[in-house]
């Protein structure tokens, strides 16, 4: 098994000085099945350092994102600090995110959905097995109403168990800014950590550990804060009729599901856009919601993360802004993500956010002259301590 891995390595090499566009390059084998590649790629504009890092699932390595504080969404940290703090071995930079360090797009952690997916953006999910698997999920939840007696939470009761729901509205958003959900439903729960403003142009209604909606509050309202907390959550609209059907005391139950069905993965991570798909180059920026403003356009320092035919793991950093370094455009990563063989990639934040860790030290070269910029997530490789090399012919 080691001979075969250090075989497929040295393919890999042969195959990037094969082409006219790529020298300088190297790799260096950090610890069995984990190996950092290092080359140049010419582009008209100049030269591109690209660092790689190709991990083995067969040799006990795992990938999971992981916030820059474990119990929050509104923090921020360097790559260095979040691999450190997590004990990991390696690591990239991972979502989009506001100021405020709020992850913007896909995000789920041990079997949890801490941010929802936006405007059908790319994002890669991990099974219980390691795996990864790409797409453009959609997450949409199912709120089932059962009406009760009375308006009144503390007396209401209920139509017995196995009665359909009068009626059900569904929910599109889950703990993002409510800018980015202009026309849904969106939820919040205790992973907000914030409060949801209420009442002026903002339907919202608050529902209870029991899933009794406790108290409701018109658009045409005052401003009215709720926090959601550890039990209760918050449903809010930019109408009241979307929420019509709504009333204090009644019972609801939220039921979720995605598109494909990701409703058995343990991770994932979010970005976009989609860049290579079974081999070939499927780019399409506009799709995923990004636009002009949006500011990934044009050429700046890269992050991707993708997988070979053979599913090792590929983590990538393009640099940019730098005079040895001018970074790339989409399309141009895109493109070289094809050229050296990878199957599946997505792009994630990249600009002074482009970070690459292993061992211990920063192996790219940020664009922030300040040094490697505090950002909200990360995506940590793991090496399992169980994991028992095999002897030489096993």
């Amino acid at each position: 098994m080691l001979r075969v891995f250090f075989i497929f390595s040295f393919l890999f090499l042969h195959g990037l000085c094969a082409l006219a566009e790529i020298t300088d390059v190297s790799q260096d084998v950090l610890m069995p099945g984990l190996i950092h590649h290092r080359f140049v790629k010419h582009v008209g504009r100049g030269s591109v350092i690209i660092n790689i890092l190709e991990a083995d699932l067969q040799k006990g390595f795992s990938v999971k994102p992981a916030l820059a504080q474990s119990n929050t969404i509104w923090a921020k940290a360097t790559l260095p600090q979040i691999v450190q703090n997590e004990g990991a071995v390696a690591g990239i930079n991972a979502n989009y995110f506001n100021n405020h360090g709020m992850p913007i797009g896909s995000l789920a952690i041990n079997n949890e959905w801490i941010t929802g997916p936006v405007f059908k953006r790319a994002s890669a999910s991990i099974d219980k097995y390691g795996k990864l698997h790409f797409a453009r999920p959609v997450v949409t939840g199912k709120l089932s109403i059962y009406r009760g007696n009375t308006n009144s939470p503390l007396s209401a009761t209920f139509p017995m168990a196995g009665k359909a729901p009068l009626t059900s509205i569904l929910v599109d958003s889950i703990n993002q800014l409510d800018a980015l959900n202009l026309d849904g439903v969106c939820f919040y729960n205790h992973w907000w950590q914030d409060k949801v403003l209420c009442g002026n142009n903002r339907a919202c209604v608050l529902v209870d550990g029991n899933g009794i909606v406790r108290m409701k509050v018109n658009a045409s309202d005052s401003v009215n804060p709720i926090y959601p907390t550890r039990t209760d959550y918050v449903l809010s609209a930019r109408s009241d009729d979307l929420l019509s059907r709504v009333f204090v005391g009644d019972k609801v139950s939220l039921s979720w599901t995605s598109y494909p069905d990701w409703s058995n993965m343990v991770h994932v991570i979010g970005g976009g856009p989609y860049l290579v798909s079974k081999g070939e180059i499927i780019l399409n920026d506009t799709l995923e919601g990004f636009t002009a403003n949006s500011g990934i356009r044009g050429v700046a320092p890269r992050t991707a993360l993708g997988i070979t035919s053979a599913g090792r793991i590929i983590l990538l950093t393009a640099d940019g802004r730098q005079k040895n370094s001018v970074g790339l455009s989409l399309w141009e990563l895109a493109a070289l993500l094809k050229e050296i063989g990878v199957y599946e990639a997505i792009n994630l934040d990249g600009g002074g956010s482009t970070t690459m860790v292993a061992n211990n030290r920063i192996i790219n070269s940020p664009s922030d002259s300040g040094g490697p910029r505090r950002v909200s997530t990360a995506l940590l490789l793991y090496k399992s301590s169980s994991f028992q090399q095999p002897s030489i012919g096993q």
